[in-house]
């Protein structure tokens, strides 16, 4: 399996775990910062959905790079130091084996998932594009006119456009280079002044915070995880949270929150007896469907918060719900497939590599030879200090085999440790008074003073 089937693989084992733990603290933090207001659970849904979608790659990003060309200042005099390899293979990190067929069906199921939802969220962003098309500028009496040039203005929207479309239920937001607002082409006639205000000033909110941008950024992101229905959940809950903030900015300069309430449940019944729908990626009035939950809290008398009890609040909330993503990161695990006989035989010709330690004794070095320093690099006399990691196996018989380097120094001189190693010659190891095959890594410096 190549790196980047066995990456996916891990992430995806680690995903299925790590996703529910960080969603547990983010449940937790978002009740403790309730009280602060839909603002910080908002956020703190949001760090959620992007902490579960990152850390569980985290140990598994930090595998790759070691794995990369990495320069280091700093080789006259040389020194050796042999340590054993952590793991019971080749390599030195924790790996956990899977057999190939489980691997092929993880992959499977993974990349035909995200392939499903990344078609769906395409063709959603195509129906968007033709429904805006497809609008037509709106006629508007001089008091609608009024109310809408209103709405812009409080909220420094002075390029937004309105137009209508007959293939929507209600108002929705769209629009990736300037603000755009639709609705339905006869929304406008069949509204009243109050029930006008409280649709534009709540959609003018969605386009001041640019709601459909991060929307679809939040879509695009969670493609990784699109398989994993708590993430489903923590959409949701962002989507409720964003619903909350706009009725929040909508009654603070525009509408009276008692007014702007009545005017709510007289839209949800136009458009819920409208059979229009519109794009699902579309940012509409009623998408979270909490119409009741949205009421109660308009209604309720909101507490007055101060700045010491918000930090209070928010700052350990906010340490609590790193540390247990970090927490989760650091047991995640590397997945490989189990390879078959053959292969392992091809690829191991000196048969099974053991790890050191219970049964096994490490091999002892009986000769070797110092590196020397690259050609380039001979009769220089600036300091230089510098190392790189070289991984082998030494065999039954004490012979080093399969040099390769695990952590570069640089190519010239990778090429002398990889020379100086592969004459190495070593009493091998001892499993059950029988000579066995054992993972080794070496450390070769390079100094010059």
């Amino acid at each position: 399996m190549s790196n980047l089937s066995g990456f996916v693989v891990s992430y995806l084992v680690n995903a299925v775990w790590e996703v529910v733990l960080i969603a547990g603290a983010g449940w937790l933090v978002s009740r403790m910062v309730k009280r602060v207001g839909p603002q910080a659970e908002h956020v703190v849904w949001v760090s959620t959905l992007g902490l579960a979608t990152v850390m569980p790659a985290l140990p598994l990003l930090r595998w790759l790079l070691a794995l990369l060309y990495v320069p280091h200042a700093g080789g006259g005099s040389s020194s050796i130091t042999v340590a054993a390899a952590q793991g019971g293979g080749l390599l030195s990190r924790n790996v956990y084996t899977l057999p190939e067929m489980a691997v092929v069906i993880l992959l499977s199921f993974y990349f035909g998932a995200v392939i499903y939802f990344a078609v769906r969220l395409a063709w959603s962003l195509r129906s968007t594009v033709r429904l805006v098309r497809q609008a037509r500028p709106l006629s508007l009496t001089m008091e609608q006119e009024d109310v809408w040039s209103r709405c812009k203005r409080v909220f420094s929207l002075d390029s937004a456009r309105m137009l209508g479309s007959s293939r929507i239920a209600g108002p929705v937001t769209l629009g990736l280079r300037e603000p755009m607002l639709l609705v339905p082409s006869d929304f406008a006639a069949e509204c009243t002044t109050q029930d006008l205000l409280a649709a534009l000033a709540h959609e003018c909110a969605h386009m001041k915070r640019r709601d459909f941008q991060k929307n679809l950024f939040y879509e695009i992101a969670s493609l990784l995880l699109v398989f994993h229905p708590v993430v489903w959940m923590l959409k949701s809950y962002i989507a409720q949270t964003r619903e909350m903030i706009c009725d929040g900015m909508a009654t603070d300069g525009l509408i009276d929150s008692h007014r702007y309430t009545e005017s709510l449940l007289r839209l949800a019944t136009m458009v819920a007896v409208g059979s229009r729908a519109y794009p699902s990626h579309a940012i509409g009035i009623f998408d979270a469907n909490i119409l009741e939950k949205r009421i109660m809290m308009m209604n309720l008398k909101k507490p007055r918060v101060s700045s010491a009890l918000k930090y209070g609040l928010v700052i350990p909330a906010t340490v609590f719900l790193l540390s247990v993503a970090v927490g989760g990161a650091a047991m995640a695990v590397v997945i490989e497939p189990t390879p078959s006989v053959q292969a392992a035989d091809q690829a191991q010709p000196y048969g099974q590599v053991y790890k050191i330690g219970k049964d096994v004794k490490a091999p002892v070095l009986i000769s070797s030879i110092e590196p020397q320093f690259p050609e380039a690099e001979r009769g220089k006399k600036d300091k230089f200090e510098g190392a790189c990691l070289v991984g082998f196996v030494v065999d039954s018989s004490g012979a080093v085999r399969d040099v390769h380097i695990k952590h570069s120094l640089r190519p010239d001189f990778d090429a002398k440790a990889v020379e100086a190693v592969e004459q190495y010659r070593f009493k091998p190891a001892m499993r059950a008074n029988e000579p066995v095959a054992v993972a080794l890594n070496v450390e070769v410096d390079f100094v010059r003073r």
